[in-house]
Protein backbone atom coordinates (compact mmCIF):
# COMPACT_ATOMS: atom_id res chain seq x y z
CA UNK A 1 0.00 0.00 0.00
CA UNK A 2 1.58 3.48 -0.85
CA UNK A 3 0.80 5.64 2.25
CA UNK A 4 1.39 9.21 1.62
CA UNK A 5 1.94 11.34 5.23
CA UNK A 6 1.70 15.01 5.40
CA UNK A 7 4.14 16.10 7.79
CA UNK A 8 7.46 14.71 8.34
CA UNK A 9 7.59 15.80 12.03
CA UNK A 10 8.03 13.30 14.83
CA UNK A 11 4.11 12.13 14.17
CA UNK A 12 4.33 12.03 10.76
CA UNK A 13 8.15 10.53 11.47
CA UNK A 14 6.83 7.69 13.75
CA UNK A 15 4.23 6.96 11.49
CA UNK A 16 6.16 6.60 8.45
CA UNK A 17 8.92 3.89 10.32
CA UNK A 18 6.08 1.67 11.44
CA UNK A 19 4.48 1.54 7.91
CA UNK A 20 7.60 1.36 5.93
CA UNK A 21 8.95 -1.68 8.39
CA UNK A 22 5.74 -3.93 7.84
CA UNK A 23 6.31 -3.30 3.73
CA UNK A 24 3.75 -0.10 3.01
CA UNK A 25 6.09 2.27 0.82
CA UNK A 26 5.90 5.90 2.07
CA UNK A 27 5.54 9.27 0.85
CA UNK A 28 5.83 12.62 3.42
CA UNK A 29 4.56 15.48 1.60
CA UNK A 30 6.14 18.44 2.98
CA UNK A 31 5.87 22.01 1.45
CA UNK A 32 10.05 22.24 1.85
CA UNK A 33 11.37 18.54 0.77
CA UNK A 34 14.85 20.33 1.67
CA UNK A 35 14.40 21.27 5.44
CA UNK A 36 16.44 19.76 8.37
CA UNK A 37 13.40 18.18 9.73
CA UNK A 38 12.49 16.70 6.52
CA UNK A 39 16.15 15.06 5.86
CA UNK A 40 16.19 13.66 9.48
CA UNK A 41 13.02 12.00 8.82
CA UNK A 42 14.09 10.23 5.31
CA UNK A 43 17.80 9.56 7.04
CA UNK A 44 15.81 7.08 9.77
CA UNK A 45 13.87 5.51 6.37
CA UNK A 46 16.01 5.19 3.57
CA UNK A 47 12.82 4.15 1.54
CA UNK A 48 10.74 6.63 1.78
CA UNK A 49 10.64 9.87 -0.59
CA UNK A 50 9.71 13.65 0.31
CA UNK A 51 7.27 15.60 -2.27
CA UNK A 52 5.26 18.47 -2.10
CA UNK A 53 1.88 17.60 -0.52
CA UNK A 54 0.16 17.83 -4.14
CA UNK A 55 2.46 14.95 -5.91
CA UNK A 56 2.74 13.24 -2.32
CA UNK A 57 -1.20 12.32 -2.73
CA UNK A 58 -0.92 11.15 -6.30
CA UNK A 59 -1.22 7.77 -6.28
CA UNK A 60 -1.48 7.05 -2.09
CA UNK A 61 -4.50 4.35 -1.49
CA UNK A 62 -3.97 6.34 2.56
CA UNK A 63 -3.57 9.99 3.11
CA UNK A 64 -2.38 11.13 6.67
CA UNK A 65 -2.87 14.21 8.04
CA UNK A 66 0.09 14.66 10.48
CA UNK A 67 1.06 18.41 10.14
CA UNK A 68 0.59 21.18 13.30
CA UNK A 69 -3.08 22.28 13.37
CA UNK A 70 -2.16 25.77 12.37
CA UNK A 71 -0.56 24.62 8.92
CA UNK A 72 -3.85 22.80 7.88
CA UNK A 73 -5.45 24.84 5.51
CA UNK A 74 -2.22 25.82 4.22
CA UNK A 75 -1.48 21.91 3.28
CA UNK A 76 -5.32 21.41 1.97
CA UNK A 77 -4.71 24.15 -0.46
CA UNK A 78 -2.11 22.58 -2.24
CA UNK A 79 -3.68 19.33 -2.98
CA UNK A 80 -6.08 17.93 -5.17
CA UNK A 81 -9.62 16.72 -4.37
CA UNK A 82 -9.57 13.97 -2.18
CA UNK A 83 -13.40 13.07 -2.62
CA UNK A 84 -13.63 9.16 -2.45
CA UNK A 85 -10.24 9.00 -0.90
CA UNK A 86 -9.32 7.33 2.38
CA UNK A 87 -7.66 10.08 4.97
CA UNK A 88 -6.92 9.48 8.55
CA UNK A 89 -6.23 12.52 10.82
CA UNK A 90 -3.41 11.92 13.29
CA UNK A 91 -3.68 15.42 14.51
CA UNK A 92 -4.58 16.84 18.00
CA UNK A 93 -4.83 20.42 18.64
CA UNK A 94 -4.29 22.43 21.66
CA UNK A 95 -4.64 26.07 20.87
CA UNK A 96 -7.99 28.31 22.10
CA UNK A 97 -9.85 26.79 19.46
CA UNK A 98 -9.60 22.61 20.85
CA UNK A 99 -12.52 23.09 23.35
CA UNK A 100 -14.85 23.77 20.49
CA UNK A 101 -13.50 21.68 17.06
CA UNK A 102 -11.20 19.24 16.20
CA UNK A 103 -8.78 18.99 13.69
CA UNK A 104 -11.10 15.94 12.40
CA UNK A 105 -14.13 19.08 11.77
CA UNK A 106 -11.46 20.68 10.07
CA UNK A 107 -11.01 18.18 7.23
CA UNK A 108 -14.73 17.29 6.99
CA UNK A 109 -15.06 21.16 5.90
CA UNK A 110 -12.30 21.07 3.71
CA UNK A 111 -12.30 18.17 2.54
CA UNK A 112 -15.75 17.39 0.87
CA UNK A 113 -16.21 13.60 -0.09
CA UNK A 114 -13.30 11.80 1.82
CA UNK A 115 -13.48 9.16 3.63
CA UNK A 116 -12.35 10.55 7.14
CA UNK A 117 -10.82 8.24 10.18
CA UNK A 118 -9.17 9.52 13.19
CA UNK A 119 -6.60 7.19 14.70
CA UNK A 120 -2.74 7.42 15.66
CA UNK A 121 -3.91 10.43 18.34
CA UNK A 122 -4.09 8.98 21.42
CA UNK A 123 -0.11 7.76 22.05
CA UNK A 124 3.31 9.40 21.82
CA UNK A 125 5.12 8.86 18.40
CA UNK A 126 7.78 6.80 20.13
CA UNK A 127 5.44 4.27 20.55
CA UNK A 128 4.51 4.17 16.91
CA UNK A 129 7.53 1.97 15.55
CA UNK A 130 7.81 0.30 18.60
CA UNK A 131 4.31 -1.16 19.15
CA UNK A 132 5.12 -4.66 17.81
CA UNK A 133 6.90 -5.42 20.45
CA UNK A 134 5.19 -4.54 23.81
CA UNK A 135 4.27 -6.90 26.10
CA UNK A 136 0.79 -6.13 26.40
CA UNK A 137 -0.57 -4.73 23.12
CA UNK A 138 -1.41 -1.03 23.22
CA UNK A 139 -4.48 -0.04 22.32
CA UNK A 140 -5.17 2.42 19.20
CA UNK A 141 -8.68 4.01 18.69
CA UNK A 142 -10.12 4.36 15.71
CA UNK A 143 -13.45 7.21 15.58
CA UNK A 144 -15.14 7.23 12.10
CA UNK A 145 -18.46 7.10 10.10
CA UNK A 146 -17.10 5.51 6.54
CA UNK A 147 -17.12 2.11 7.07
CA UNK A 148 -14.04 1.69 4.47
CA UNK A 149 -11.85 4.27 6.09
CA UNK A 150 -12.42 2.60 9.65
CA UNK A 151 -11.72 -0.17 8.66
CA UNK A 152 -8.25 0.62 6.60
CA UNK A 153 -7.09 2.32 9.92
CA UNK A 154 -7.86 -0.18 11.83
CA UNK A 155 -5.75 -2.56 10.12
CA UNK A 156 -3.08 -0.29 9.83
CA UNK A 157 -2.85 -0.12 13.21
CA UNK A 158 -3.01 -3.80 13.53
CA UNK A 159 -0.05 -4.14 11.18
CA UNK A 160 2.29 -2.42 13.08
CA UNK A 161 1.54 -3.97 16.85
CA UNK A 162 -1.64 -2.19 18.09
CA UNK A 163 -4.71 -3.53 19.16
CA UNK A 164 -7.67 -2.02 16.87
CA UNK A 165 -10.68 -0.42 18.77
CA UNK A 166 -13.26 0.99 17.50
CA UNK A 167 -14.67 4.26 18.84
CA UNK A 168 -17.41 5.13 17.59
CA UNK A 169 -18.50 7.73 15.28
CA UNK A 170 -16.61 10.64 13.87
CA UNK A 171 -18.09 12.91 16.10
CA UNK A 172 -15.72 10.74 19.01
CA UNK A 173 -12.79 12.61 17.11
CA UNK A 174 -12.87 15.42 19.58
CA UNK A 175 -13.36 12.76 22.51
CA UNK A 176 -10.21 11.04 21.04
CA UNK A 177 -8.54 14.44 21.40
CA UNK A 178 -9.09 14.74 24.16
CA UNK A 179 -7.66 11.50 25.52
CA UNK A 180 -4.10 12.56 24.67
CA UNK A 181 -4.07 14.90 27.41
CA UNK A 182 -4.95 12.59 29.41
CA UNK A 183 -1.63 10.28 27.90
CA UNK A 184 0.45 13.59 28.58
CA UNK A 185 -0.38 13.39 32.11
CA UNK A 186 0.63 9.92 32.51
CA UNK A 187 3.99 10.21 30.22
CA UNK A 188 5.26 12.88 32.80
CA UNK A 189 4.54 10.07 35.94
CA UNK A 190 5.56 6.60 33.98
CA UNK A 191 7.27 8.10 30.61
CA UNK A 192 6.38 8.63 26.71
CA UNK A 193 6.20 4.80 26.82
CA UNK A 194 3.27 4.83 28.45
CA UNK A 195 -0.08 3.58 26.41
CA UNK A 196 -3.76 2.66 26.51
CA UNK A 197 -4.27 -0.50 26.99
CA UNK A 198 -8.04 -2.47 27.68
CA UNK A 199 -8.52 -4.98 30.50
CA UNK A 200 -10.85 -7.78 29.79
CA UNK A 201 -11.20 -9.14 33.29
Amino acid sequence: MRIAILGAGNVGGGLGKAFTAVGHDVVFGVRDPDSTKTQLALAEIPDAVALPPGEAVDGADVVVFAVRPVAINATVAELPSLAGRIVIDAMNRFDAEAAARSTTQDLAQLLPGAKLAKAFNTTGFENYPTAAARTVPAVMFVAGDDPDAKRVAMALASEIGFRPEDAGGLPNAKVLEEMVKVWLALAQVHGRTVAFAISEG
